[in-house]
C-alpha cells in the first residue's frame, strides 16, 4: 500500500514537471527553427511567405515567449492600412464622363 502511494505521488510529480517543461521545450525547438530559417536566403523565405524582417521581429521577442507565434502578416497589414489612409486623404479627380442609360438618352451626370 505504501509503495502504491509512493508510486502515485512520484507519477503525479513527474507528470507535473513534464507539463511545466513541455512549453519550454517547444520554445527551445522553435528558437532552433528560427535560427535555421535565418540562415536561408531571401528567395527561399519568400517561397514560404516570410521576409527577413519577419525573422528579425520574431527573434526580438523575449526568451520566455515562442518566437514562431508572431503573425508574419501584421506588419504588412499595418503598412497596407497606412497606405489606405493616405489614399483616402488624397483629392479624387472626377472625370466628366458621359453616362448613357439607353443609347438615345445620354447626359453628363449619372442616371438615377
Amino acid at each position: 500500500m505504501l509503495i502504491a502511494a509512493l508510486y502515485n505521488a512520484l507519477s503525479f510529480t513527474a507528470g507535473g514537471i513534464r507539463r511545466l517543461a513541455s512549453p519550454f521545450a517547444i520554445i527551445l525547438r522553435n528558437r532552433a527553427a528560427l535560427k535555421h530559417m535565418s540562415e536561408l536566403d531571401d528567395r527561399t523565405l519568400a517561397d514560404i511567405g516570410l521576409t527577413r524582417s519577419d525573422l528579425i521581429t520574431a527573434s526580438a521577442r523575449p526568451l520566455y515567449s515562442d518566437p514562431l507565434l508572431v503573425d508574419p502578416f501584421a506588419a504588412r497589414r499595418r503598412i497596407h492600412a497606412n497606405d489606405l489612409n493616405t489614399l483616402a486623404r488624397l483629392p479624387r479627380q472626377v472625370s466628366e464622363q458621359t453616362y448613357c442609360v439607353k443609347p438615345v438618352i445620354c447626359s453628363a451626370t449619372p442616371a438615377e
